[in-house]
């Protein structure tokens, strides 16, 4: 429902009088802005129907230009009468790049392969802008593990199961730590494949202080998920205390690579470097660990002080000891700063003088010890993590924004609706982190698409033909899954945001361009809103977008406040929407839509999440009814583009 309709603030006094204390919030993505309030904007590109010079380009895990022989082949899979078929290979030469001359702009496949990698296919789209067009593509190595697509819903895990994980943590918040190993072995028992199961296990035998059961346990859950961000970090923090530094440095890459890092990576990354004296990849490391550990940078900025006093750099050691108790008085970490600065003062003031030998590098603050909120209620804000981007690629965001969009509203234009079946969980946290019990609901959701200010498009989305707010798991309503990512290419909402593209990197396994965004005060094109029995709320949001290189379709779109919203008594909302291809019974149509979101909230001092799973699409056209059937699985589909 619009921000503008009057009939919204109605039901919704009503509603919150029959919930008695409890406030209806309700959240909103896209909606249509105000004719008169908008300014919108035409595509900076000019999109032509000549032919074009396509540019492969082939890069490996890390994102650096694969040395090893690719074979790339381009051909087409539309089944119209009247396309000519296109069947083309072409091996990459110099740089990793595989050309392709006078390619007309379209839809197309390419599969790259070479010895000891995986092969990969993906969906190409290729437009002619007046340049050359390059796409990118990552091949990873046989040994590399498959890390398959978004995670699978919470709730699907037994009501039993969660009981007795609960349990478990409430041992390991009670430091009873025997209790908690006891409880977390039955688990582990109860649920072998729950790599969740057997990380907390591992924890638990920390707390025991018997190191190589817990190793064990890492190691277990990182055979069902080798993407498990805990026990990736969690053994490498054993193999630094072992001195299995390079071991501890490929756990933590993995870890880096799969889903970006927080500071305690880079941390532990810095430590493991510099012990094993490779000076400047650490002090990169420990410089980026400072910067997003916010509150728990004391350790961070110590760290790297030492790292630079190592590398001879004195002055800028004792410039980075002196920001410790600046930032951080009174504290430990304070106090062993002043007496370093007063080492190495004593030290610049005489010339000549060797560095202190054996000068220690800081532990991380409590790494092995278990924390009361081992199932970390909510992910870390977009600013607090980052991505490992390709050397040495530069790209434009008004530029991928514009073949995003173009590529989007290419695929939706010729429809009008299309409906899905909703599967939607919800849970609230305790303070402790322990979730509450699930409780679910399933709808029949639709959304109506519809052209806005002459180049751009919004999305009206419904449950069961209506808000149908009383038949929501909670009072705590959500809406505009679908909306979100339309919201926010669109032209008529461009200018209310600020976009940098921060570069390129890897998603499911695939080449995305990936973009900030941070929305400018003052707008009126805001794609998020609150609403309650009282007012409704432009929620200032950032986060950032991801989208596919070859195809500039949707991959990802995270979002975090920009700042608290006071008056709502909103503190954090982390919402996590994952796209993927979904294709339909005539066997050559594909849309890119959402598979599922998740949705954290911290919200007048209490916590909630929100789950949506979104399956059985179904398509209705413009000039038609139904015009394709139920999803299908896709004929050939890559591991990371499952859902």
């Amino acid at each position: 429902m619009l921000a503008s309709d009057p009939r919204l603030f109605p039901r919704l006094r009503i509603l919150s009088f029959l919930l008695g204390s409890l406030l209806l919030a309700h959240t909103t993505w896209g909606q249509k802005p105000a004719t008169a309030d908008v300014h919108t904007t035409s595509s900076a590109l000019k999109f032509r129907d000549d032919p074009v010079l396509l540019r492969v380009r082939v890069l490996d895990a890390h994102g650096l230009p694969l040395n090893s022989p690719v074979q790339v082949r381009l051909f087409s899979n539309v089944k119209a009468p009247d396309a000519k078929p296109l069947d083309l290979t072409a091996d990459t030469q110099e740089g990793a790049i595989a050309d392709f001359s006078g390619v007309l702009p379209g839809d197309y496949e390419i599969e790259v392969s070479s010895i000891g990698f995986k092969k990969t296919r993906q969906h190409l789209h290729v437009v002619n802008c007046g340049d050359d067009f390059s796409v990118y593509v990552y091949l990873h190595s046989q040994s590399e593990p498959d890390f398959g697509g978004p995670a699978k819903l919470t709730s699907l895990m037994k009501l039993e199961l969660q009981n007795e994980i609960n349990k478990g943590l409430d041992f390991l918040q009670k430091k009873q730590y025997e209790r908690a190993a006891t409880q977390f072995a039955k688990v582990s028992r109860l649920a072998p494949e729950n790599p969740d199961a057997w990380y907390l296990q591992g924890k638990a035998e920390l707390g025991r202080q018997q190191k190589d059961a817990a190793r064990k346990d890492f190691e277990q859950a990182l055979s069902l998920d080798p993407a498990h961000e805990k026990a990736l970090l969690a053994l490498a923090e054993l193999q630094i205390e072992a001195g299995e530094e390079s071991a501890a440095i490929a756990s933590l890459e993995k870890a880096y690579r799969v889903d970006g890092a927080g500071w305690k990576t880079h941390f532990l990354l810095a430590s493991a470097y510099a012990q094993t004296n490779r000076l400047p990849e650490a002090e990169t490391h420990a410089a980026r660990a400072a910067d997003l550990a916010a509150g728990d940078a004391a350790a961070a900025m110590m760290l790297l002080a030492d790292i630079l006093y190592r590398e001879g750099k004195k002055s800028e050691a004792k410039q980075a000891w002196e920001r410790v108790p600046e930032r951080f008085p009174g504290s430990a970490a304070a106090k062993e700063a002043n007496k370093k600065i007063t080492m190495v003062s004593n030290e610049l003031n005489q010339t000549n003088l060797p560095l202190v030998e054996g000068l220690s590098l800081p532990s991380s603050p409590e790494a092995a010890a278990p924390s009361h909120d081992e199932l970390s209620w909510a992910p870390l804000d977009v600013d607090s993590r980052e991505y490992p981007t390709a050397n040495d690629v530069t790209c434009s965001a008004d530029e991928v924004l514009d073949l995003a969009q173009n590529r989007l509203n290419s695929q939706l234009l010729n429809f009008e609706k299309f409906t899905a079946t909703e599967h939607v969980v919800h849970q609230e946290i305790e303070q402790s982190g322990v979730p509450g019990p699930p409780r679910e609901k399933q709808f029949s959701y639709v959304v109506f698409v519809f052209p806005y200010a002459g180049n751009s498009l919004y999305l009206e989305e419904s449950r069961d033909g209506g808000p149908n707010y009383s038949a929501f798991p909670t009072s705590m309503v959500t809406t505009g899954i679908n909306s979100l990512g339309v919201a926010l290419l669109q032209p008529a909402n461009r200018e209310g945001f600020i976009y940098q593209c921060e570069g390129l990197t890897s998603v499911r396994g695939q080449a995305a361009w990936q973009i900030r965004f941070e929305e400018k005060k003052g707008t009126r094109a805001s794609i998020r809103l609150w609403r309650n029995s009282k007012a409704t709320y432009n929620v200032r949001v950032k986060g950032r977008v991801w989208f596919a290189s070859a195809s500039y379709d949707m991959l990802r779109i995270q979002t975090d406040l920009l700042e608290p919203v006071r008056d709502l008594g909103l503190t954090r909302d982390h919402l996590e929407v994952n796209y993927g291809p979904v294709s339909f019974e005539t066997g050559n149509q594909w849309l890119w839509l959402p598979w599922n979101a998740d949705m954290y909230m911290e919200y007048r001092h209490r916590r909630y999440h929100h789950q949506h799973a979104l399956t059985d699409y179904m398509l209705f056209g413009v000039d038609t009814t139904q015009k394709l059937g139920n999803p299908k699985t896709p004929p050939v589909e890559t591991q990371e583009q499952r859902p």
